[in-house]
């Protein structure tokens, strides 16, 4: 009876454990459950990304989908007289932080009308290491031998201009790898308005642009090893009807942001449908008014702008913009200085409107 008893007690043990285990497992499931399912963000057109920049693309491939806080207020930095900045003379960026208490939370430069880029860099990584700004870089390619409305196939593997092309790959490649030494990622914004007949690298032969573009791409990533740039995409919105955007558009795995220069009172985006199609994230990579120049030429409104009237257009029109690029000033021969920065406009209402992002309000 002994036996009985102590046998009969083991198998309810093992029961007991048994039943133990299995709600543990099925607790286990409903935990496994209840998590939310991690979709990761994609990738950029450069997989090899290093981690600070890749964390910046991702950050901006989620903008639009904030409830505040999700339009980049970018400045192009004023580089038009070229003397004050190797001065160290920034009558912009600090001067508007000054002001206002922000800085902007993109910096921009285009490295075109930069003669000395070494007095500059050291500027913009400040910006980044020292207030968080977000650099973007366009141009500084310069013209290898070519004229506007060329083919572009000199510039290609096999062309008679690859040589000079290549050294001039070169250059721009070391410029960019200073700040990839000094852990600053970059906007980078190369043919920046290339349906525009004023730009060396404008084509009507397209596959030759698209081939030229891919061309840089893999130069920059695989043979120089830039892993510090964003690519962006930038036609100007200004001509209308040539298909720019579809029509030199290199491809998904060549982009990371698409954006359009806009020089217009009304801040209207032609195709902008288009430009939701191409399914990468949005910006006004340049915009400036008409006041003094285009459009309403009255000296009287320039630096009159209200910038609050274009952050309230992305919001009501263009949500899917997630930042913008105000142009610079620069100084005309007959009509003085033309005023295009948010810091010589109107921005009073602008600073803390509950879409803008600011450089303190990154976070990546």
């Amino acid at each position: 009876m002994k036996t009985v008893i102590m046998n009969l007690f083991t198998l309810l043990q093992i029961v007991l454990i048994s039943s133990c285990l299995k709600q543990d497992n099925l607790n286990n499931s409903f935990q496994q459950a209840d998590k939310p399912s991690v979709v990761a963000t994609p990738m950029g057109a450069n997989p090899a990304l290093d981690p600070r920049t890749d964390a910046l693309l991702r950050f901006i491939q989620n903008l639009k989908n904030q409830p505040g806080k999700r339009i980049l207020a970018g400045q192009n930095s004023n580089i038009s007289n070229k003397t004050q900045y190797k001065l160290g003379d920034d009558q912009i960026i600090h001067p508007f932080a000054q002001a206002t208490g922000k800085y902007p939370a993109i910096v921009g430069s285009d490295f075109n009308d930069i003669d000395n880029w070494n007095y500059h860099s050291p500027f913009l990584k400040d910006l980044n290491q020292q207030h968080k700004c977000i650099i973007e870089i366009c141009g500084g390619l310069n013209n290898p031998g070519i004229s506007s409305g060329s083919d572009l196939s000199a510039l290609l593997p096999g062309g008679s201009l690859r040589t000079q092309w290549v050294a001039n790959m070169d250059a721009m490649a070391a410029k960019l790898a200073y700040f990839q030494t000094n852990g600053v990622s970059i906007l980078y914004r190369p043919f920046h308005e290339m349906n525009g007949s004023w730009t060396w690298y404008y084509t009507t032969n397209y596959a030759n642009f698209k081939a030229l573009w891919a061309d840089l791409f893999n130069y920059f990533t695989t043979t120089k090893k830039l892993n510090n740039l964003i690519w962006i995409y930038a036609p100007n919105n200004n001509v209308v009807g040539d298909g720019a955007y579809t029509n030199y558009y290199p491809g998904t795995g060549y982009v990371d942001i698409v954006g359009a220069d806009v020089y217009a009172d009304d801040m209207v985006i032609n195709d902008y449908s288009v430009l939701r199609t191409l399914a990468k994230p949005i910006m006004l990579t340049e915009f400036g008014t008409g006041h003094g120049v285009r459009g309403n030429s009255d000296p009287n409104l320039n630096g009159t702008f209200d910038y609050n009237l274009l952050a309230e257009k992305i919001r009501t029109t263009y949500p899917n913009v997630i930042g913008w690029l105000c142009w610079h000033d620069w100084n005309t021969t007959n009509m003085g200085f033309i005023y295009k920065s948010m810091y010589k406009n109107n921005y009073s209402n602008l600073v803390n409107h509950s879409w803008m992002a600011w450089a303190s309000d990154l976070n990546y």
